[in-house]
């Protein structure tokens, strides 16, 4: 049956990990964020202390910045574990990010198709999956549909396989 997971499973047969720049990516731009933390409360002190008003109006643009890089740093925390898992089963699969992304897992029948015809991706198409999301689904299922015509992707430039060998490991494991 088709259903939201709780989490894509680390120990199934076959699960497509991340590359390790994804993780180095993640902690990038945390240690940027905590910077502009440091940065947000340096220069109201360093003002107050030189007795200048002027480096105050330096504030607003800074906090705005930093609200815009935690929302970035947040939906990037989703890259961080896996993104499939097969077994004989079916497939859970990770769509999207954020701190807690969605995952669907889709057994082999509900499963049309997989391919690779456009972009860097494995697409995995599913009517029934698809039937999961409201009318109105989550703006990361909107545009995956708008982009790959389907919300079930693995991305093949954070993927730590190119996506010709993972669409054949996947299809390995669909009963026959």
């Amino acid at each position: 049956m088709t259903a939201f997971a709780t989490e894509v499973p680390e120990h199934a047969p076959l699960v497509v990990r991340n590359k390790g720049n994804t993780r180095a990516l993640y902690v990038t731009m945390v240690a940027s964020t905590t910077l502009l933390v440091a940065l947000l409360v340096a220069i109201p002190l360093f003002s107050w202390w030189l007795g200048v008003t002027p480096l105050l109006m330096v504030m607003p643009p800074l906090a705005l910045q930093l609200y815009f890089t935690l929302l970035i740093v947040r939906e990037y925390q989703g890259l961080l574990g896996p993104q499939l898992a097969a077994d004989h089963t079916g497939l859970w699969i990770r769509t999207g990010l954020g701190r807690r992304p969605e995952v669907v897992f889709l057994p082999w029948q509900a499963i049309d198709g997989i391919d690779t015809a456009k972009g860097p991706v494995v697409r995995i198409m599913s009517r029934h999956g698809e039937s999961l999301f409201p009318a109105r689904p989550h703006w990361r299922a909107r545009s995956l549909r708008r982009r790959f015509g389907t919300a079930f992707i693995v991305d093949g430039r954070r993927s730590a396989e190119p996506v010709e060998v993972l669409a054949h490991r996947i299809t390995q494991w669909a009963p026959r």
